[in-house]
């Protein structure tokens, strides 16, 4: 008897229970939880059996641009891509997962394929790979682009954008150029031709391998050859010179030079010429005896701007100039030409000869005379940077004479300002305006960057007020105000 009872208790407790507006309020949460949870857990299975990924960093650092989209899709030639390494030891939190994921969507194309061989299992694959020793010390190398028998090697540290710190004496990295590396790589190896540019020697120049790095790398990215000649010892310049660069020279040609370079330039020669502002002012007769014939001439000054808008903050000799868009540029931007001096364009006009100016200070700058025995300063505005273009021989020949070289040196192309590293793009528009070829482009290093939320301390103190006291005392009154509706339903 009490059995039964106590049973019927129980169920009268269960069916109070059940039919109570509590239950049924607490378990339909808990089934909207459950829901909810399970969902997520579903899409998240679907998504990762589909290989579906979001790049949500803030410069797309694991995803491919719309330029290097249209250069796979483009590929008329079988490229492989082969990364020396296990890829399947690489933890999800590896750097070198960055290059895995990223090449992932390379190996999409059907033009592309990207295979990851161990060298230490298959000590043969070297060989296959590159059978005729084509590659110096391609062991040290990560990844190796191929496209017949061209190959091109990529080093671990090609993949990064670096920074030099002259106060630490450390190299940094500051940001991702695998995708520049990979692209550029692709680009050398699919091209019929490879023009080179030759950095000139013999008059203490500056190095492209130690003072222009940075911008040999974006040279080679974009199917150039650097090297280096001295025409004290070469007596022609090579017929396969599609530029030459003089780096701020410290000292004059020699006649031999000068004659050489005019040579070059009567059968279409191209140069970009580079002078500094020389504290010293050595006279450079013979190389305004060369630029004389395309209508333009140095001036042995220091521009010293003096519109604060137009150059760096408290430093009128780093000048910040804006350049336009015209048939030698390819956008209107920004670039910063520090110690500059300004180049003369002639009043001898010829009609064979088209002068462009690309840089100018504004008409406040004076160019200050090295030499005060010389004259007065030259008053603005003043041309920094010139292009000529010269019809009047064999064949067209074009030159740029730049009042600055240090606007494309590496600790300046290397870092994160928008004027720097648009003084390289200013250096390989005015090339490709020499070189003419459509289909060169620039990808630019992806720099990491850390997402800051900037507050003044009385905004820091409010919001410390209402995230503590305001915030919980919403919360609070949200509570009791669901809990008196309740009750009176």
């Amino acid at each position: 008897m009490v059995n039964i009872e106590w049973t019927t208790n129980i169920r009268k407790v269960f069916n109070r229970v059940i039919k109570s507006r509590t239950f049924k309020y607490g378990t339909n949460s808990i089934i909207l939880i459950a829901a909810v949870v399970a969902i997520a857990v579903v899409l998240n299975v679907l998504v990762d059996l589909a290989g579906v990924k979001w790049d949500l960093t803030p410069n797309k650092l694991y995803s491919i641009g719309d330029t290097t989209k249209k250069i796979l899709e483009e590929l008329d030639k079988d490229v492989v891509i082969y990364g020396l390494f296990d890829e399947t030891r690489i933890s999800p939190s590896s750097a070198d997962r960055e290059f895995v994921d990223l090449l992932a969507q390379y190996d999409k194309y059907p033009r592309v394929e990207v295979r990851y061989v161990d060298p230490d299992k298959n000590p043969g694959i070297l060989k296959e790979i590159d059978p005729n020793d084509t590659l110096k010390d391609i062991k040290k190398s990560v990844f190796i682009v191929k496209c017949g028998n061209k190959l091109r090697a990529l080093d671990y540290y090609d993949l990064f954008s670096t920074h030099f710190d002259q106060y630490t004496f450390e190299t940094k990295i500051t940001g991702s150029a695998a995708e520049s590396g990979f692209t550029g790589a692709i680009k050398y190896v699919t091209a019929d031709y490879t023009p080179v540019i030759y950095f000139t020697t013999g008059h203490d120049e500056k190095d492209a391998d130690d003072d222009y790095s940075y911008l040999k790398e974006q040279l080679v990215n974009n199917n150039f050859d650097v090297k280096t000649i001295n025409l004290l010892i070469e007596t022609t310049i090579p017929e396969d010179a599609e530029i030459l660069v003089v780096a701020s020279p410290q000292k004059d040609l020699t006649t031999s030079e000068r004659d050489t370079i005019k040579d070059y330039f009567k059968n279409g020669g191209k140069a970009i010429f580079m002078f500094d502002y020389l504290e010293h002012n050595p006279q450079f007769p013979q190389f305004e005896n060369v630029l004389m014939e395309f209508n333009v001439g140095l001036n042995y000054d220091k521009v010293k701007e003096n519109d604060e808008s137009r150059h760096w903050p408290q430093n009128p000799y780093v000048i910040l100039t804006d350049v336009s868009s015209n048939k030698v540029i390819s956008r209107s931007y920004g670039v910063i030409l520090p110690n500059s001096r300004s180049i003369n364009i002639l009043k001898n006009v010829k009609e064979y000869v088209e002068t462009i100016p690309i840089a100018k200070t504004s008409n406040e700058a004076v160019g200050e005379q090295v030499d005060k025995s010389k004259g007065e300063d030259l008053a603005g505005p003043l041309n920094i940077a010139v292009a000529v273009e010269h019809k009047g021989w064999y064949a067209p020949s074009k030159i740029a004479v730049i009042g600055s070289s240090i606007f494309v040196e590496d600790y300046l192309s290397s870092s994160l300002g928008p004027y720097f590293n648009n003084g390289l793009i200013f250096f390989l528009d005015i090339v490709g305006w020499m070189y003419e070829a459509k289909d060169d482009v620039i990808i630019s290093p992806k720099i990491y960057t850390r997402q800051y939320l900037d507050i003044t301390a009385a905004q820091a103190q409010y919001m410390g007020i209402a995230v503590v006291v305001v915030l919980p005392l919403i919360i609070l009154g949200a509570g009791v105000f669901v809990y008196i509706r309740r009750r009176h339903l």
